[in-house]
């Protein structure tokens, strides 16, 4: 139908487009609002919907069977009738940092490591089969649509899974806090279920409004083809109604959907959105599986597989980028079912199987966080490759129909564990023994009579029955495992870290202050004995020997309450009196447990809250750039980090916990070069600073050049804390720093004494100018005066010259053009001799003997002198000139 080329380009693009998304989310995960986390939240839930439901459920109905309504109703009645069911586990994960469905019951039930594995094989074994199928899916979505056969099955089954194993390692597994969210992979789970949601959504508008007229015309058209008496007939109904009880019990169940709802959730308020957007989700998938399915018989009837009808009924009708829409919409439902459910069950395998083992056989301490992190990351990266390779081999082992109904059959190893998650939070009675005899017999049941004869080891039991065998064997597990865990819980007691632990699930009474309400019966020799394991033989007969001298012995109610009383406050001087309460009431009157067993549960919660405290003290220091030593009282090591072995190199096995102290003192001291005599005179002077619980610190430089900062500061209690700080490089700046110091000082020595010539220098140029200025200021008065005498002395031959002139013009031999020249030079002349008379007047004023008046000016005169000074120029150049007079 399509070019390989196109089919391989939009799948690597989609696959890039994933990437892309994850990488964005991962990043920008801090930036995302409240109201955008909660769509997502709600989108993820679509996880439920796997490649069965975008491709199977039409094939279901094609064959006239619609019992996948029921797998579609289970998830709708839970959120609508039992969403405070829902939210007590969301709580309840929340505040125990839940990170599986084993990891909750385990933690329900006494943290149970037994329950914890049981839960966790029943997982991988119920989910090994659901994967494979979704690899089926794609590869069989890429080859029914591609024109021509390119690659064999094999080889696009690995092609997918690497895909999807590198997926998942790169985005779901980045670090050993698998509490932290993975928020790029929950983002990309949330298009893929967008996208099929759109894909399926056209797709069944297109066949159901475009193609026909509606699901109504297409339900007529099939009537042919429709058996209503063995659609509703009562093996039909047993399956309906079988496989919506198995889907209530298994869907929180299943590790992909607890994965989303339970450990992905930041805060209860997210899922609100959820409540009512996947329930629409699931209406949407069932409202159109069924006319797809008789669409598809109505268009290709045998023709073609059914499981297919909806990637071919749009090209069928001539739209073609609807299929290839539809094939993307197959791709999502598949690959995200994987990506989810394989994160949850490397989570499983890790936590409940794989760590603890490697924790009670190793012999190596683990003292380096970094090195001890990357070897988790590692093993959990190696577990998403096995689980994913380990569902690829049973896709290339089994038959195509084989895996097709053993993944309906797995569905019912899920649907065990279910009775156990309810009664987790709904019945208090419920204990360990109990859950585990349900879920192991429940799950042999479902092992026994569905999967072996799946397999082909033998016949299943009801071959030769019409009823819907798959279905009945896994109601048949169910009741037997309600059936155990209620009787076995029964017979059974609960422990006290059972007890303890079910005030997480449950919602806390007030109670009043802890009273015997009967008369209890003691035993006085055990209670003793009790006493004793925490306080000591010795201390434990003083105690009782002062009480008896005040008590007469006797065996009534005030006696009674007399001896628990005392054996209370004894216990309270070692344990506190909120613990002595609790082991004096349990061992009293808690559930008939014996004195022995309180003591040695106490007993192992102290030690383990010793490790967990000296775990935490290790991990603290492990992250500190300096050395430190933790000594007792005793003088001997507590604790060290691995910079403080680094500081002195140490050689191996050489450091223990519990080495006396003065043993490292001695070997510190030969690596800074003492003598051996002077070693143990430095020893003891130390042993006695710590003695006294004084504080101390001194700096030494080791053989090889470093420089060791020490600091002892006392432990409330006694004891020491030894910090050693690596100097070197401090010293050795400061060393540089001196030098540069001693350099500036000789810097500033020399510039200050070039700063004084030049100051010198400008002293002496001030001085020079000074004269300059004076002797110029003399040459200015002189000019001045030079120039008042030119001016008077240049005036006397210029009157004289008018003088002249106005005697020629008054001669009567002149004539009229001549006497106009002759007024022509007495004017120039007179210009002249004004310039001169402003000559003088400018220095007079520069010689300060008068200041400048301003006057009014006729404007007449002066262009008229001037006009008159140069009307000659005109005519030399055959310029026409002309003067217009003004009163101005």
């Amino acid at each position: 139908m399509f070019a390989n080329w196109l089919l391989v380009s939009v799948s690597l693009g989609y696959i890039g487009l994933l990437f892309l998304i994850a990488y964005l989310g991962g990043k920008y995960r801090n930036k995302i609002k409240a109201k955008q986390q909660t769509i997502i939240y709600a989108l993820s839930l679509g996880v439920y919907c796997t490649s069965w439901a975008f491709l199977g459920t039409t094939a279901q109905a094609a064959n006239n069977s619609f019992t996948y309504i029921s797998v579609y109703l289970a998830p709708i009645l839970l959120f609508v009738f039992a969403w405070p069911f829902i939210q007590r586990i969301i709580k309840t994960s929340l505040k125990l940092k839940i990170t599986s469905i084993a990891d909750l019951l385990s933690a329900r039930f006494g943290k149970s490591q037994s329950l914890a594995v049981i839960i966790t094989l029943v997982a991988l074994i119920g989910t090994m089969p659901y994967i494979a199928l979704q690899l089926k899916a794609i590869i069989y979505s890429y080859q029914i649509l591609q024109e021509t056969p390119d690659l064999p099955i094999w080889q696009l089954g690995l092609i997918v899974s690497i895909i999807l194993a590198v997926f998942t390692i790169v985005f779901g597994v980045r670090t050993i806090d698998i509490t932290e969210r993975h928020s790029g992979v929950m983002i990309a789970i949330a298009f893929e279920s967008l996208i099929k949601l759109i894909a399926f959504l056209l797709v069944g508008i297109f066949v159901c409004f475009v193609v026909y007229d509606s699901p109504v015309d297409i339900w007529h058209q099939s009537k042919d083809s429709i058996s209503f008496e063995e659609l509703f007939d009562g093996n039909s109904l047993i399956g309906m109604f079988g496989l919506l009880i198995i889907g209530l019990s298994a869907f929180l169940c299943f590790p992909r959907q607890f994965q989303v709802m339970f450990v992905e959730i930041k805060e209860k308020k997210v899922s609100k959105l959820a409540r009512w957007l996947l329930p629409l989700y699931c209406v949407i998938f069932a409202f159109f599986a069924g006319p797809l399915g008789l669409a598809g018989n109505l268009n290709y009837g045998n023709s073609l597989p059914a499981d297919a009808y909806v990637l071919f009924l749009p090209a069928y009708n001539g739209q073609l980028w609807l299929s290839l829409f539809a094939f993307l919409g197959a791709v999502s439902a598949a690959s995200s079912m994987v990506i989810v459910s394989t994160i949850a069950l490397s989570t499983m395998l890790s936590n409940e199987i794989v760590f603890p083992l490697m924790f009670r056989y190793s012999t190596k301490q683990h003292n380096n966080f970094n090195h001890f992190q990357s070897q988790l990351l590692l093993i959990r990266k190696a577990l998403v490759l096995f689980v994913v390779f380990l569902s690829y081999g049973l896709l290339l082992l089994s038959p195509p129909d084989t895996l097709s109904s053993l993944g309906e059959v797995a569905f019912g190893a899920i649907a065990q564990i279910g009775p156990a998650l309810f009664v987790a939070f709904y019945w208090r009675g419920a204990t360990l023994s109990g859950v585990l005899a349900g879920i192991s017999s429940g799950f042999i049941v479902w092992a026994a009579f569905n999967l072996l004869p799946q397999l082909g080891l033998y016949n299943h039991p009801l071959a030769a029955s019409d009823l819907p065998k798959t279905t009945v064997i896994t109601l048949m597990g169910l009741l037997i495992n309600i059936i155990m865990l209620w009787l076995v819980s029964l017979v059974t007691r609960q422990s006290i870290r059972e007890q303890m632990q079910s005030k997480f699930f449950y919602k806390t009474k007030e109670k009043t202050p802890w009273r015997i309400p009967v008369q209890p019966k003691v035993d006085l020799i055990e209670l003793k004995l009790l006493v004793a394991r925490f306080i000591g033989q010795e201390k434990c007969d003083e105690s009782f020997t002062q009480f008896h001298s005040v008590h007469h012995s006797g065996n009534n109610k005030e006696f009674n309450d007399a001896v628990i009383f005392h054996a209370e406050n004894t216990l309270a001087r070692v344990l506190g009196s909120a613990s002595a309460k609790l082991v004096t009431s349990l061992a009293i009157n808690g559930q008939g447990m014996a004195f022995e067993q309180v003591a040695k549960l106490v007993e192992d919660n102290s030690n383990q809250q010793l490790e967990f405290n000296r775990t935490v003290l290790q991990s603290a220091i492990e992250n500190v750039s300096e050395g430190i030593s933790v000594i007792d009282s005793d003088l001997k090591l507590v604790a060290c980090n691995r910079s403080y072995l680094d500081i002195f190199n140490y050689p191996d096995d050489f450091i223990y916990i519990g080495c006396p102290i003065s043993q490292l003192i001695h070997f510190n001291l030969s690596q800074q070069g003492y003598f051996f005599k002077d070693i143990d005179l430095e020893v003891k002077k130390r042993l006695k600073h710590i003695k006294q619980g004084s504080r101390h610190n001194s700096e030494y430089k080791l053989k090889n050049g470093k420089t060791i900062y020490i600091e002892g500061n006392p432990i409330p209690g006694g004891g020491f804390v030894m910090t050693f700080s690596d100097i070197t490089k401090y010293r050795q700046t400061e060393k540089v720093l001196k030098e540069e110091n001693t350099d500036l000082e000789s810097r500033v020595r020399y510039r200050t004494a070039e700063l004084e010539q030049a100051n010198r220098e400008l002293a002496q140029a001030n001085s020079e100018l000074a004269q300059a200025q004076a002797k110029a200021e003399q040459a200015h008065i002189k000019k001045s005066q030079y120039l008042k005498a030119c001016s008077h002395d240049l005036l006397q031959p210029l009157s004289a010259a008018r003088l002249f002139s106005s005697a020629i013009t008054l001669s009567s031999r002149v004539n009229h053009e001549e006497r106009y020249q002759i007024k022509q030079i007495d004017n120039s002349l007179e210009i002249a001799n004004n310039l001169l008379l402003d000559l003088n007047e400018i220095a007079r004023i520069e010689s300060g003997n008068i200041s400048p008046t301003i006057a009014p000016v006729e404007i007449h005169y002066l262009l008229s002198m001037l006009a008159s000074e140069f009307s000659a120029l005109p005519h030399e150049y055959q310029v026409d000139f002309h003067f217009k007079t003004s009163k101005l």
